[in-house]
Formats: C-alpha cells, sequence, structure tokens
C-alpha cells in the first residue's frame, strides 16, 4: 500500500510525479551523499513497507519523500518559494538525522573540490542575493534554474543535506516553470561532479544545463 496519496494533489506539477519517479529520484539523490539505501529499500520504505530495514534508512528516505512532498505543496498552493521555505525544506530532510533549518555557523571545505564555499559570515548575504536572483524575471528561464541550483551547492549554506536539498529545489523550480522534472543520475557521478565544478570555480553555466537537458 502507498504510504501517501498523490492523486490528492490537482496541480499541473504534480501530474507530473509518479510513485516510480519518486522512488528513482530519492534513490539517486541519496547516492550522492551516502550508498548505504538501496533501490530495492527504497522502493520498500516508499511502498509503506520498513520491516527490517535499519531506522536510519528509513528516516533519510522518508525524509527525502516529505521533502518533495513539501515543495509540491507548495505548487499545489502556488506559494513562492522564500528564504524561509528553503529552511523548512532543510529542516524535513534533516529531521531525527542533525541540525535543520540553520544556516552553517562554521567555515567548511568540499572535499574533491578547487573552491572554497563561502566563509559563514558571508551566508547570510549570499543565500540573500540567491533568492534575489532566483525571483527576478527573466528571458533565460532555464539558465535560472539551473543556477538555482549550482548557486547553492556553490554557497553549501548548511552544514549537511545542501545536496539533498539543493536536487529537491531543482525540481521546483523545474516544475513551476512547467518542464519535466529531472533525477541527477548517480551513475553519470563523474560528469556530474565535472559540471559543477565547472561552475564553481569558471561560473560556467553551459556544461551543467546540458546535462540535466531541460524538456517540458
Amino acid at each position: 500500500m502507498i504510504a501517501f496519496n498523490l492523486s490528492s494533489m490537482h496541480s499541473e506539477a504534480s501530474k507530473k510525479i509518479t510513485v516510480n519517479f519518486l522512488i528513482d529520484f530519492i534513490y539517486n539523490s541519496i547516492s550522492f551523499e551516502t550508498s548505504v539505501v538501496s533501490l530495492d529499500e527504497v522502493a520498500r520504505i516508499i511502498n509503506g513497507d520498513s520491516t527490517d530495514i535499519e531506522k536510519n534508512k528509513v528516516t533519510i528516505v522518508n525524509n527525502n519523500l516529505n521533502g518533495f512532498l513539501f515543495i509540491l505543496d507548495l505548487l499545489e498552493k502556488e506559494e513562492a518559494f522564500t528564504e524561509n521555505k528553503l529552511k523548512d525544506l532543510h529542516e524535513i530532510i534533516m529531521k531525527d538525522l542533525g541540525i535543520g533549518g540553520l544556516y552553517r555557523n562554521v567555515d567548511i571545505s568540499v572535499r574533491g573540490s578547487n573552491h572554497t564555499p563561502p566563509s559563514h559570515i558571508k551566508v547570510y548575504d549570499r543565500m540573500k542575493k540567491y533568492f534575489d536572483t532566483i525571483n527576478t524575471p527573466t528571458d533565460n528561464i532555464k539558465e535560472q534554474i539551473a543556477f538555482s541550483y549550482l548557486q547553492l551547492m556553490k554557497i553549501h549554506p548548511f552544514l549537511d543535506g545542501n545536496g539533498r536539498c539543493a536536487r529537491i529545489v531543482l525540481n521546483y523550480q523545474l516544475l513551476k516553470n512547467n518542464f519535466d522534472p529531472v533525477i541527477l543520475d548517480y551513475n553519470k557521478k563523474d560528469k556530474y561532479f565535472a559540471c559543477l565544478e565547472e561552475f564553481k570555480v569558471n561560473k560556467n553555466i553551459l556544461p551543467f544545463m546540458d546535462f540535466i537537458d531541460i524538456k517540458g
């Protein structure tokens, strides 16, 4: 039995989402940060069967599911995606896993990247500029959508869960603008990380735009 009801949502955005999409999306999104949850386990948890699955795995999957349902609800109600909504989303993703909904208060580095995220002192200002940019009307909406993901990853405003959060934000922006949702394929992680690094270091957004190939 499905543990939630997509049919209760009636927006055009919600009609683009299926249970199979959510299973695939959540499995791939989690895989970028941890490999502890298998595709079969994700499918079972999403379908309401967590028998004999570790509690931490169930929490990670359900948090990601609830995060995606959160943005579908925003779209259903035609509510704006604000800075507070981002923090709400992060709190959902991090429930029972760590600190959620608060920007980091320490400086960090990202393993394997030549880019260092801004000091925690600058995070609030960078995030204000981030939301100003993604909420400003533009003639190049696809570029703005790609930016909404890449810049969030570049700022890395939270201590943990940035990727999981940003991948849901990306799909919010796509669905809001009547594009099809996307799954960032973990099997293509080398190409993905190269695109991400190209933006972080050289501010080149085009490789990532080609990578996600926005349609709809």
